[in-house]
């Protein structure tokens, strides 16, 4: 929250879009195009055993008669018989190993498309309008800044392990371990009326590309600096109160928008779907394995955005809150 807020009423934001460069790194993809690589080298290695022949020389010594042989019987031991054999380079069932690791990586790549973001992303997209309606709810919402305090101390216990070793007989232990035990919990919080609330967001603007990755984040910022200082007392007298509670205390803080209940931080908005970032599509290349381009030219196509609302106040009504 800050207390000097800037006016950004009237101002465009728009979508940043991806560079080749950007598409290439970004994600973790580099994990889909490594598994296609070892595939397709499985495949090379696959094919060259089965297309290439390389001559093989076969050296054959005939023996037609015992080591001692009489001297009118002549001896073609000495003699060899050399031929030249047209054969596989690979020998019968080493080709077997290239086709069973390329099995095994074919089934990681396949769990590695289905875990991707890519996928995730194509199955939750939604459409512009329902972001924009989204986007307009959130700006007109009344935002509710609320403290949390939790009181709580550690409780020393015992418990009985048993312990078995080979060869011997099980033996028990005593072992000391410490509980966290929640004695105290209170909250409050500033419920800020509409008379005192205007929205400073930007306008955003989605019609430049296809798909559009959204990031969102919401923000409250008080008009001038005696509006803050104020609320830093009344936070800062609240944790003071419940802190004698107990031995320690957690603090928690949050802004909520009224009538926003499911908040998305990150959102997939698109206009009108190209082909490429159909669902059917994605898997019918991830067959082919073809996933790894199939997910570059999404990314080269899809625009980036942190779309923040901000929330500003100056006249405030506190009220108490469960």
């Amino acid at each position: 929250m800050s207390s000097s807020p800037l006016d950004l009423q009237g101002e465009l934001q728009r979508p940043v879009q991806q560079t080749v460069c950007g598409a290439v790194l970004r994600d973790s993809n580099w994990k889909c195009l490594i598994l296609t690589l070892l595939i397709y080298g499985c495949l090379g290695a696959i094919t060259w055993c089965r297309l290439t022949e390389v001559s093989k020389v076969s050296t054959v010594h005939p023996s037609l008669c015992s080591s001692v042989c009489p001297p009118v019987i002549i001896n073609f031991s000495g003699y060899p018989i050399t031929s030249k054999v047209q054969m596989s380079p690979c020998d019968k069932g080493y080709v077997y190993i290239p086709v069973a690791f390329m099995l095994m990586l074919y089934l990681v790549y396949l769990v590695e498309c289905w875990h991707c973001t890519a996928r995730e992303e194509l199955s939750n997209k939604v459409h512009i309008t329902s972001v924009m309606e989204t986007i307009r709810l959130m700006r007109e919402a009344q935002p509710i800044v609320w403290w949390k305090a939790l009181c709580y101390h550690y409780v020393r216990r015992k418990r009985q392990v048993v312990h078995t070793q080979r060869g011997s007989e099980s033996y028990t232990t005593t072992q000391v371990y410490y509980e966290r035990v929640n004695s105290h919990a209170a909250g409050t919080c500033f419920l800020f009326a509409y008379c005192g609330m205007r929205d400073i967001s930007h306008d955003l603007s989605l019609e430049g590309g296809p798909i559009t990755k959204i990031r969102f984040s919401k923000g409250f910022a008080f008009a001038n600096v005696e509006a803050a200082a104020e609320f830093e007392d009344q936070r800062a007298h609240f944790f003071a109160e419940h802190e004698r509670y107990d031995d320690y205390m957690e603090m928690r803080e949050g802004l909520d928008l009224m009538g926003v209940s499911n908040f998305k931080e990150h959102v997939v908005a698109y206009a009108n779907l190209p082909w490429y970032s159909n669902h059917v599509v994605f898997w019918i290349c991830s067959f082919l394995l073809l996933s790894w381009p199939i997910r570059i030219i999404l990314e080269y196509n899809t625009a980036y955005v942190h779309y923040q609302v901000t929330l500003n106040s100056s006249d405030y009504i506190l009220f108490c809150c469960s």
